[in-house]
């Protein structure tokens, strides 16, 4: 075939999906939780996330006659090719699913409206990224598989971090709670649990490369140690799995408290987060713990109901947190 015919037909496709697109095109994510099984994860032990729906990102895409894509958020507004440097990952994605569906080079405009705070491991790079890709896929009336919204998304999140799991892509896609580990495939599982789920931004970044490193060089001085806490941690995720299995709440919360000592120990705390902490204790909390990389970042709680949930959240307000939600873990709804 000839350089013409491709060209051509490139065009035809293009002017096709062009003539049939959307005046606007909507697409959504949600944040993620790690309820247990942090650091430990890093060094091939289990760890279990969850889809986090109550705070969400919705992305629009329309297309414009200027011939560059615009780019509209909290962060920056303008001309997409003079964002800075952080959002090239969000670059990267629009170009890839362009690419991937042979749609040419239309101009976009993208807004982002996003209430996941960022740098607080809730996956807010990945959501946000998730949100556009669907939002230029239904501009375009496209079928994104799973499988192409994922392989987009982690290519822009190598961008966004150097490096990914894939389990924050996962997580802020999809619905189902999965138990992660780095050398096996995701295992999604159901999570019916009579019980509330209480999260709290601690009102500092996370610092989760400094934290992995932090372990890592720990792990130097003193092996045996941090080998010992990484498999502890690694026995209370696969205990927490079956806890949840046996719908018991209470030993649930006795393992994220288990966990909780051990990634302190292991010195991802601080004294901040283990403030918030123990006020979720001493309010009346099942278990509380540090979610995601630590050194800032969120903390999460249990609760045996919506009254306790409340009094905990508040009790994490008081002691610095300054923001939280709740998620009923029966129903999947937020309070």
């Amino acid at each position: 075939m000839s350089i013409e015919k491709i060209d051509s037909h490139a065009i035809e496709i293009l002017q096709h999906h062009v003539l049939t697109a959307q005046a606007i095109g909507t697409g959504r994510a949600h944040s993620k939780i790690i309820l247990m099984g942090e650091h430990a994860v890093v060094y091939d032990y289990p760890a279990i996330a969850l889809p986090f729906p109550a705070i969400a990102v919705e992305a629009t895409a329309t297309l414009n006659q200027d011939n560059q894509h615009y780019l509209a958020c909290h962060y920056y507004t303008g001309p997409l090719k003079k964002a800075p440097q952080h959002l090239d990952n969000i670059q990267t994605a629009i170009q890839l699913t362009l690419d991937t569906f042979q749609l040419g080079n239309p101009s976009l405009n993208i807004t982002i409206t996003s209430a996941i705070p960022q740098e607080r491991g809730m996956g807010s790079s990945a959501a946000v990224t998730v949100a556009v890709v669907r939002a230029i896929a239904d501009l375009f009336q496209l079928t994104l598989s799973d499988y192409q919204l994922h392989f987009i998304v982690n290519q822009a999140e190598v961008i966004a971090h150097q490096s990914t799991s894939g389990i924050d892509t996962l997580m802020t896609s999809t619905h189902h709670p999965v138990i992660y580990r780095k050398s096996r495939a995701p295992h999604a599982f159901d999570l019916s649990l009579s019980a509330y789920l209480v999260v709290a931004d601690s009102g500092q970044a996370g610092q989760t490369k400094s934290a992995v490193h932090h372990v890592a060089q720990m792990r130097k001085h003193k092996p045996y140690f941090v080998d010992q806490a990484m498999q502890a941690i690694g026995n209370f995720v696969q205990q927490a799995y079956d806890k949840i299995a046996q719908g018991n709440a209470i030993e649930l919360g006795k393992l994220m408290t288990y966990n909780h000592y051990y990634l302190n120990q292991l010195g991802v705390s601080n004294s901040h987060l283990d403030k918030i902490v123990n006020a979720a204790w001493m309010a009346g909390a099942l278990g509380a713990k540090l979610t995601g990389g630590g050194r800032g970042g969120c903390l999460i709680a249990l609760a045996e109901t919506k009254s306790a949930a409340k009094r905990i959240a508040k009790a994490m307000r008081d002691a610095g947190a300054v923001q939280t939600w709740h998620l009923n873990l029966e129903t999947g709804d937020s309070l």
